[in-house]
């Protein structure tokens, strides 16, 4: 009688674990900043963001973080990303740069196809944080113009500070990300003119 009350019990708790309410996930999307520091009206070209490269431990929808030991990762299963990071950043920089250089016409490389006067390539190797700690980007960067030189090519390593929360990692991610298309911005402007 006692071993069929147990089986019983482990049943309902089995059963019950697997019916229990777990936490929703959240989704987050990396937002322009048109931080107004940089423009250069003098540029009229076509730029074209082509897809970022993505180190492997950022290639996933889960939002990665750093925990304070500096070496171990925390992946969350409840705060994603809305939509892949390299399209989203794809995207991100391609507005932020816009807002730089407001004359210019500046989007996406969709595909092979389209021609721009310069291609913007992002490598990104490192987008993190460590809570109540710092926000990091490193990305590797080039601009080849149409006829496939490279013009420039330059590692950025950007930092911010950063509280709790990730509210506060997606807004200091964004503005990492506009200070990079500000320095792209910049060398884009001194090879065109």
């Amino acid at each position: 009688m006692m071993m069929k009350k147990l089986s019983l019990f482990l049943l309902f708790s089995l059963v019950s674990a697997c019916t229990g309410v777990s936490q929703p996930s959240k989704f987050y999307s990396l937002q322009s900043e048109n931080t107004g520091n940089y423009t250069n009206a003098k540029i009229r070209a076509s730029i074209g963001i082509t897809e970022v490269s993505l180190a492997d431990y950022l290639d996933r929808p889960q939002i990665s973080t750093v925990k304070a030991n500096m070496i171990e990762l925390d992946v969350s299963e409840y705060n994603r990303w809305s939509e892949s990071l390299s399209t989203m950043i794809q995207r991100v920089i391609a507005d932020d740069l816009a807002y730089d250089l407001p004359r210019a016409v500046v989007k996406p490389r969709l595909s092979v196809r389209e021609k721009f006067d310069y291609l913007v390539d992002i490598e990104l190797n490192k987008f993190d944080g460590s809570w109540k700690e710092n926000v990091t980007l490193e990305a590797w960067w080039s601009i080849t113009d149409q006829n496939g030189n490279i013009i420039s090519r330059q590692k950025s390593v950007l930092s911010a500070p950063l509280k709790s929360g990730y509210d506060d990692l997606i807004r200091a991610q964004s503005l990492l990300l506009a200070e990079l298309a500000e320095k792209i911005a910049k060398a884009l402007a001194a090879k065109a003119s």
